[in-house]
């Protein structure tokens, strides 16, 4: 019996089919904010922040298992030839470089992007950006309410796991060509369509350097590491006070 690959050949993925794949969630994730999130709020009384969180289990797990069942689908089997061919790999002092000087970039970006946006409204009324979802309410957690933050723990690795896994490890890496990224870029951007107008500004930086970043190194773990530091550390803060 012959040993099997760490990762088997990768499938071509069309541009096309990438969009179809991006659409899809985008379309689902309507679906939920429209269904799943009036029915928690029509039968249950929970703190405000457990609607987003139950709400972001039933989307960011099926961004899991899709890109897990997709490398499976290409006749990868045991867990490290799944990570293989999704492009896990320890990080490199290069790819160190890029996860470090993407994520400062993404946060020196979005600051800009924020300042311009306070000094456009003081000067010539232009109104604020938005930066918090119309479905998405938090306020400080005290006390026991604490304890909501793990409820959040589990979704947020299936937030940034499930993106980066499915958008980069398998979509973006079976792209062709150079606009593989800019493509990835602007279908992860409508991904971003549901949270609003404003917060989609802000988050252009972060949308725009994580593509870029694995295509230089090809490390999954690259975006993981820039998503999860750019979104993890602000909803703690904020969860727990730290702007008011």
């Amino acid at each position: 019996m012959k040993d099997i690959p760490a990762a088997l050949p990768p499938r071509e993925i069309s541009r096309a089919g990438a969009a179809l794949v991006f659409v899809s969630f985008t379309a689902y994730f309507y679906l939920l904010l429209f269904t799943l999130r009036p029915f928690l709020l029509a039968h249950f009384t929970l703190n405000p922040a457990l609607y987003w969180f139950i709400t972001g289990y039933f989307l960011f797990i099926p961004l899991f298992l899709f890109a897990a069942r997709g490398a499976f689908a290409e006749g990868n089997r045991g867990l490290g030839a799944i990570l293989a061919a999704l492009h896990v790999r320890p990080l490199t002092k290069k790819d160190w470089r890029y996860a470090l000087g993407g994520l400062v970039l993404a946060f020196a970006l979005s600051g800009l992007i924020f300042a311009g946006a306070l000094l456009l409204h003081r000067l010539c009324g232009v109104p604020m950006l938005s930066t918090t979802p119309w479905f998405m309410e938090m306020r400080p957690v005290r006390g026991s309410e604490k304890l909501l933050l793990l409820a959040w723990l589990p979704m947020f690795f299936f937030n940034i796991a499930g993106e980066e896994l499915l958008w980069r490890g398998y979509l973006q890496a079976r792209l062709r060509g150079r606009l593989a990224w800019p493509l990835c870029s602007a279908l992860w951007l409508l991904f971003h369509l549901p949270f609003g107008p404003g917060l989609m500004i802000l988050l252009v930086p972060v949308i725009v350097i994580i593509p870029f970043c694995f295509q230089r190194t090809g490390n999954t773990l690259v975006g993981v590491f820039i998503h999860g530091m750019f979104n993890g550390p602000m909803f703690v803060a904020i969860a727990l006070g730290a702007s008011a």
